[in-house]
């Protein structure tokens, strides 16, 4: 819709009229996708129900082998924590006088919002920030920190927030909410934007800053399960807790909350729960992605990162050009490549490009096992394809 709007005649289209959005359509589209995800795993429950017992309920633990189901008291031998984390609600005052929106329930809106601002500018906000913005949605987006995406590539980052501001999206950084109010059909939210406090207006604000464990609930206490700070349960490489018989998968630990994660955690607590396998995790090549346009997906250490321990680090930088690139005219963004000037181990990779989150697969497999950047460099790409940048940032580190 987006590319149509403001870029059909580029492309030789031609659209008579005004090209309009129905949010709830679209809202519609989504909840079948996500009712077939979830009959899908529920079907798979199913199928296995001579292995499986599928019970609804609240859980609470009793001691390390006992829980209280709601319907009495299961016992077990091994037990795995996957309850997740939920959004976190700040300390801003006047936030009970204004009803909020989380990435939940904005994903629930069937009228479009006139106007929104969003309170954090991580991932999170960055891609409702754009979405609403797309939709028609006057958005003001407020982030803390002094960037936007404040744990990726300080450039990168700075690149996104431009193409944000680009789209008529109000982006503010070093810009912390101090309180919130109504004001008839209006929030209205106060923040300090360059040691001057500012108050933004808007039909709906919207929560996108930070999470805490789920497990408040569990009494993780009684079971000898300790909590680390805002919930989050501690575990070690093997993601046992501090209950050897009890481990703990995914956001409910905190660290990188992606569903790649604990898919990946649930294979090993599983194997070392059940059969003693023994196994550990590796975080260092964890792919990340912030699914805007274009997206920002990384693997590894930034730069800064691999300085401060202690590599010498070379780094392949190169923007975000070509002949696909220029065939779809879409040239913004850059890649980076760091690596290991001593052997040419890949220590991260950061792209900032038209399908970002595909593109740095490739890296990801080459990182396998501590892997060279030879594997990227010596490797045939096809052309014309993004893929191509890939190996041009890589060769520009070598």
């Amino acid at each position: 819709m987006h590319l149509v709007a403001r870029r059909a005649a580029e492309f030789g289209v031609e659209v008579e009229g005004q090209v309009r959005f129905h949010l709830d359509q679209a809202v519609g589209r989504k909840d079948s996708i996500v009712k077939g995800i979830h009959e899908s795993i529920h079907g798979a429950l199913e199928r296995r129900k001579e292995a499986i017992d599928f019970l609804r309920g609240e859980a609470r633990f009793l001691n390390e082998h006992e829980i209280e189901t709601g319907d009495g008291r299961l016992s077990f031998e091994k037990a795995i924590v996957a309850t997740g984390a939920r959004r976190v609600v700040p300390p801003i005052p006047g936030l009970d006088e204004v009803e909020v929106l989380t990435n939940k329930t904005a994903l629930d809106l069937t009228d479009l919002p006139s106007s929104m601002i969003i309170v954090g500018g991580g991932y999170v906000g960055i891609e409702f920030a754009q979405m609403y913005g797309r939709f028609g949605t006057r958005v003001t987006l407020l982030g803390r920190n002094s960037r936007l995406a404040p744990t990726e590539d300080p450039d990168l980052a700075q690149l996104l927030a431009g193409y944000l501001r680009e789209e008529d999206i109000e982006v503010h950084t070093n810009a912390p909410v101090t309180s919130l109010r109504k004001d008839g059909h209006e929030s209205v939210a106060s923040a300090v934007v360059d040691g001057e406090e500012k108050e933004f207006r808007a039909e709906v604000v919207l929560l996108a800053a930070g999470r805490v464990g789920n497990t408040d609930r569990l009494d993780l206490g009684a079971a000898g399960v300790a909590a680390l700070e805002k919930g989050f349960v501690q575990v070690d490489d093997r993601l046992t807790t501090s209950q050897p018989n009890i481990y703990a998968i995914g956001d409910v630990k905190g660290g990188w909350m992606f569903t790649h994660v604990a898919t990946y955690d649930a294979r090993i607590a599983a194997l070392n729960a059940v059969k003693g396998a023994g196994r550990s995790v590796d975080y260092r090549v964890v792919p990340r992605v912030i699914f805007s346009d274009p997206a920002l997906a990384a693997v590894g250490l930034t730069e800064t990162e691999a300085s401060e321990q202690g590599y010498d680090v070379a780094v392949g930088s190169v923007p975000v050009q070509g002949a696909r690139p220029l065939a779809i005219g879409d040239q913004r963004g850059r890649l980076k490549a760091v690596v290991n000037r001593a052997d040419g181990e890949i220590l991260g990779f950061h792209i900032l490009a038209p399908h970002a989150d595909d593109l740095l697969h490739e890296v990801v497999a080459a990182m396998h096992d501590h892997g060279r950047i030879e594997r990227i460099t010596k490797s045939i790409h096809a052309h014309p394809t993004l893929s191509e940048m890939v190996k041009a940032a890589a060769r520009a580190a070598n």
